[in-house]
């Protein structure tokens, strides 16, 4: 017998900027790929490297966070208005910005996701004790 677990109120906010990917329906995308044909990897090479590395930072971070627990995650836009509200709102001046469950733990360069997934991971146990 399975025992279900029911999510934990852990919401993550990350306030970035998201390489956009151009794509064609999934059948389409099927058959390009079978001719060996992968556009992709020219999309991402014309992104800067330094928002390459923070995007796989990023996804580093969330598949750390989310071994431990269930977790709602949010990617927002920083170039968008309401990015520019949330960043304003927590003060955040270096991107990517994480919020928390409302209060927002890292900003700046991701050094080691697996590290600050545990340090989230803390201060959610801590702030649901309280």
């Amino acid at each position: 017998m399975r025992v279900k677990r029911q999510p934990e109120d852990i919401t993550v906010e990350i306030i970035t900027i998201s390489p956009i990917m151009i794509g064609h329906c999934e059948h389409c995308e099927i058959l390009t790929k079978e001719f060996g044909i992968d556009y992709k990897v020219d999309q991402i090479k014309e992104y800067p490297e330094e928002i390459i590395e923070m995007s796989s930072k990023i996804t580093e971070f969330i598949r750390a966070l989310t071994r431990k627990s269930y977790v709602k995650v949010i990617i927002i836009e920083a170039l968008t208005p309401y990015g520019l509200l949330k960043m304003i709102r927590h003060r955040g001046g270096k991107l990517p910005v994480i919020i928390i469950n409302g209060i927002k733990i890292w900003e700046g360069n991701i050094k080691d996701p697996e590290a600050l997934a545990h340090k989230a991971y803390e201060i959610t146990l801590k702030n649901k004790s309280t």
